[in-house]
């Protein structure tokens, strides 16, 4: 690892700030979480399932019909295991900042 790999914020943790709770038929919102890093910085994404997407995009009265989000990280599940896998390639790939926000901004 170089010097500037060792100078990258890293993940240390992550929280769920929503309940997350078993999908419902008419359930469409995303999932906030929070990371933890080990320059002590606090970053948010969101997290959405493709079903739930699927289910957002596809309301009637959805204005304008489609969705642009830095922050939006789309998984498999909410379950954790999933979400660690995803946060942990992605932190690897240099992804994570990228797709995540300052929780100061």
């Amino acid at each position: 690892m170089d010097e500037d790999q060792n100078l990258k914020p890293r993940l240390l943790s992550w929280e769920f700030d929503d309940a997350v709770e078993i999908d419902h038929e008419e359930e469409w919102n995303w999932i906030e979480i929070t990371m933890y890093f080990t320059d002590g910085s606090k970053r948010w994404s969101i997290l959405y399932t493709p079903e739930r997407l699927l289910k957002n995009l596809s309301r009637p009265n959805i204005d304008p019909p489609g969705l642009h989000i830095q922050q939006l990280i789309v998984v498999r599940s909410y379950e954790v295991s999933d979400i660690e896998r995803v946060l942990r390639v992605f932190d690897k790939e240099d992804e994570l900042i990228k797709a995540s926000r300052s929780h100061s901004e």
